[in-house]
């Protein structure tokens, strides 16, 4: 697996040139209100236009017209299946992007939030929406730029291995800490588990999946879902990865009693919530593998460490995995109690 270079040297910035391409092509009249909205891969600026709103949206160099036009597609589909996806605002002479300094551009309503799924309510509620993501998704065919994300934050099996050990090894070419040392040897450690265990398991049905389901991806208003945002990472894998990124950055999220009996009711109450909304309800085979995918999730973050573009960008990273690999560890070392929990009784 090969990807590009992650952090903030390639995300791009508001300038002059940017301003005037949208007032160009859109015909935005901006102002002082302009302003950087946050993203980690993206460069997302809210606009005030009169009495419209917009998220303007400039995609990192990588980013292809196939891709984007896959993820503009993909939308298409969800917001036509029920799953509420804005489409893009369209040019003077009609595109539905533009291109500036070899970046794609795209514009899109400003949609009105109160909060986003970051609260196990608000997960309660969004993840049948997931299962439906899955449902609609299930048999759309795409182009290989658009099936295949060019930054991941995914591992797929058959590359935890070569990919922890690449960012176990940067870990250790640099100056590390005590503690830096022993996230390593533990993700090195919980790679061979995992691959160990993945070589026990059924092979699953490949998929297009949305790839970064949580958070701010997800906005709410009065307790329902309005908008389903960043397809970046969307791309083909098991489903139950996609839901295993979710149930991964909830537990790190909620660092209170992670090992527990009661937090593994909450994950299977996740899973099962999620199941309620497929047209297809998760198979034994699915549901046995869905632990050794939760234990497989912090592994795509040791990876990226070696694609990360500073030292301090990557040292960061690695000071953030050690509870998330300890909890993936736990998971390896009572996986038989994990499986028969996830699976008896559906």
């Amino acid at each position: 697996m090969t990807e590009v270079a992650r952090g903030p040297a390639s995300r791009a910035a508001l300038s002059p040139a940017l301003l005037d391409a949208l007032h160009k092509h859109y015909g935005m009249a901006l102002d002082a209100s302009t302003r950087d909205i946050g993203g980690s891969s993206n460069l997302n600026l809210f606009v005030l236009d009169g009495d419209s709103r917009y998220v303007v949206r400039v995609y990192r160099p990588w980013v292809t017209t196939a891709r984007l036009a896959d993820i503009q597609y993909v939308r298409r589909v969800l917001a036509e299946g029920g799953v509420p996806c804005v489409q893009p605002v369209p040019t003077r002479t009609g595109s539905s992007w533009i291109t500036i300094d070899d970046r794609l551009v795209e514009v899109e309503p400003f949609i009105a939030h109160d909060a986003k799924m970051d609260s196990w309510g608000s997960l309660e509620v969004g993840l049948p929406t997931l299962g439906r993501i899955h449902s609609l998704l299930k048999d759309v065919a795409l182009s290989a730029d658009g099936h295949t994300p060019p930054a991941h934050n995914n591992i797929q099996p058959q590359d935890v291995l070569g990919g922890t050990s690449r960012g176990t090894a940067r870990i250790r070419q640099w100056d590390a800490s005590q503690v830096e040392l022993q996230v390593a040897d533990d993700a090195d450690e919980l790679a061979h588990k995992v691959d160990h265990a993945q070589q026990t398991l059924a092979p699953l049905q490949q998929q297009l999946v949305h790839g970064d389901y949580w958070d701010n991806n997800v906005f709410f208003r009065e307790g329902q879902i309005v908008h389903i945002a960043d397809l970046d990472f969307m791309g083909g894998r098991a489903r139950i990865d996609d839901l295993a990124l979710t149930i991964y950055y909830t537990n790190s999220t909620f660092a209170d009693n992670q090992i527990s009996d009661e937090r593994i009711s909450k994950l299977l109450m996740l899973v099962n919530t999620y199941n309620s909304g497929l047209s297809e309800p998760l198979t034994a085979a699915e549901r046995t593998a869905l632990p050794v995918a939760l234990a497989r999730a912090p592994l795509a973050f040791i990876a990226m460490i070696a694609v990360i573009d500073s030292e301090a960008g990557a040292r960061e990273m690695a000071s953030e995995m050690s509870a998330d690999i300890e909890w993936a560890l736990s998971i390896m070392a009572n996986l038989d109690r994990w499986q028969t929990i996830f699976t008896d009784p559906y």
